[in-house]
């Protein structure tokens, strides 16, 4: 334990040399992200931002300006009158290296942007600070390949000291209690085999080696906000979230109102299946349905078998015995009459008919509650929503044991409390709860006062497939009252912290600022801005909820 505790500090004292020798005072604080030399600039079509880097590297990121989607173009940059061609690192992203950027000073730099069939120059002024007394200039390839052998020869030294360590401080296997076979004297000769070094020390080796490259990568800028309240987005995070914006623009639409409702099924395309009596349910030829099976008009569902107690089933037996002698009686007399035709009159030949047929109605009518069984028909064709059956079950004449629902014809139910949002309605949608939205067309209103509020009647055209009965939605009401303001996708309204609704302008390459708006529903994926936004503003379409999350 002793010689692991050893070589665990003598690995951290040489890392920990390593870092000073690199940085220079190991005490000093990291530069705050906000310390990097930026650059923007942007005209009708592109925005460009560029970000210095430590090690002299300006890494420029190219969008388009009206929507901040990234544009894969090429950027040719003039500096001191020398015309240098950018590096491409991906979509919208290039690299600049030049020995000027790793001089302090003020550089006029101009950009020269070339996508497809499009072609923009842009003007811009970097300025680059002096470095602080007590910071370390950052060092090139050269310099830190002329610096690396001694730091490497150190850090190599101290890391295979530890390994010695390590392999000594490990704990050998004791001989054994019993032996069955007498010792063998070793070989004076003994073969060395080449320790190979862990897979661990190897990667340690690795990262050492790598240290001057990776020296030259980006610093990360991790996004916030500001004490002004406008949050501070870098590209890179911007790139990665999706951020999308819109250029607002004045325009007209209808006033619209949000109800509540929710989804029925449409009367005229769904039914019930209850039996007319009490019995015992029997499966049909294929079976009991089930939940989401499609049927036809008039398919069988199940049979009710008719449950009767012993005095009720002994009843319809003596009624049955009685209309079995009554109907012989009559056949008989019918009979006789029949052949007296002549003799006896026509009218009392068809009342003795008359009285035999209604005789054999009665019969047939008790004749299922004896022995037969009811079937169960569906009353329209669609899908199976609702089952309530087992086999063996005893069903009554008052429980539903199936309902049938049309999925292609369904109505929506909402209760609108402002009647006069009613009295000129324009048109309507709904939003589904996972944010569908589907058309709608009014079909009619009660005149009953239903909790406070006046009932409406929409059919859904053309209804997903996917949609549950009874399902929540909001309808929105549209209306013949024109309404003035800036038409944005609904995603771009989000709650601020305090409460009140917000959109993000994108007022430069890498600030958004809160602006409180004033918003009236659309439809389902569009809402009107009536205040707070002002027309030519970038508003953020995308990754509006993601931007007011940053703290």
């Amino acid at each position: 334990m002793l010689r692991r505790s050893l070589c665990a500090v003598l690995i951290a004292l040489g890392l920990a040399g390593t870092a000073r020798s690199h940085e220079g005072h190991g005490d000093e604080a990291p530069v705050a992200a906000s310390a990097l030399p930026r650059v923007e600039a942007e005209s009708e079509a592109f925005e460009l931002v560029g970000v210095l880097q430590p090690g002299g590297v300006l890494l420029i990121y190219l969008d388009r300006w009206a929507d901040n989607a990234p544009v894969d173009g090429a950027v040719t940059v003039t500096i001191d009158r020398q015309e240098v061609a950018a590096a491409r690192q991906g979509i919208g992203i290039l690299a600049l290296r030049h020995p000027r950027l790793a001089q302090p000073g003020c550089i006029d730099l101009i950009f020269s942007i070339a996508a497809g069939e499009e072609m923009d120059l842009l003007t811009a002024t970097l300025q680059i600070p002096e470095p602080p007394a007590s910071a370390v200039p950052v060092h090139g390839w050269l310099d830190a390949l002329r610096e690396a052998p001694m730091l490497l020869a150190a850090g190599l030294g101290l890391l295979l000291a530890g390994l010695v360590l390590g392999r000594l401080s490990v704990p050998r296997a004791l001989p054994p209690m019993v032996e069955d076979e007498p010792l063998v004297a070793p070989s004076p000769v003994a073969v060395v085999k080449p320790a190979k070094l862990p897979a661990r020390v190897a990667g340690i080796l690795l990262l050492i080696a790598a240290a001057p490259s990776m020296a030259q990568t980006s610093v990360a800028e991790p996004p916030r906000r500001m004490d002004d309240g406008t949050v501070f987005m870098p590209k890179p995070s911007q790139r990665l979230l999706v951020i999308r914006t819109q250029v607002a623009a004045p325009g007209d639409a209808l006033a619209t109102t949000q109800l509540v409702g929710s989804l029925t099924p449409d009367p005229n395309a769904s039914g019930r299946v209850q039996p007319s009596q009490s019995g015992r349910l029997e499966p049909g030829e294929r079976g009991l349905p089930t939940l989401g099976q499609r049927v036809e008009r008039g398919q069988v569902l199940a049979y009710v078998t008719p449950s009767y107690t012993a005095s009720e089933r002994g009843t319809l037996a003596q009624n049955a015995a009685e209309l079995d002698a009554q109907i012989t009686i009559l056949a008989a007399r019918v009979s006789r009459l029949t052949t007296l035709r002549g003799s006896v009159s026509d009218r009392e030949i068809s009342e003795a008919q008359a009285e035999l047929a209604g005789a054999r109605q009665r019969r047939a009518a008790i004749q299922p509650a004896l022995s037969g069984r009811e079937p169960l028909l569906a009353p329209v064709s669609g899908t199976v929503s609702l089952v309530r059956a087992a086999l063996g079950q005893i069903v009554d004449n008052q429980q539903a044991v199936f309902e049938i629902v049309d999925p292609d014809r369904l109505w929506v139910e909402a209760l609108a409390f402002d009647r006069i949002s009613i009295d000129a309605i324009a048109g309507a949608s709904a939003t589904l709860g996972d944010g569908r939205s589907v058309e709608l067309e009014f079909v009619g209103r009660g005149l009953t006062v239903r909790q406070q509020a006046v009932p409406l009647n929409f059919r859904v055209v053309n209804p997903p497939p996917d949609v549950a009965v009874g399902a929540p939605v909001v309808v929105l009401l549209r209306s013949r009252r024109q309404v003035e303001g800036i038409i944005l996708p609904a995603e771009a309204v989000v709650r601020s912290a305090e409460g009140p609704p917000i959109v993000f302008e994108h007022t430069s390459g890498e600030r958004f600022a809160p602006r409180p708006v004033r918003v009236l529903p659309l439809d389902g994926a569009r809402v009107v801005i009536t205040a707070g936004v002002n027309p030519g503003a970038r508003i953020v379409t995308q990754g509006a909820n993601l931007i007011a999350q940053v703290r």
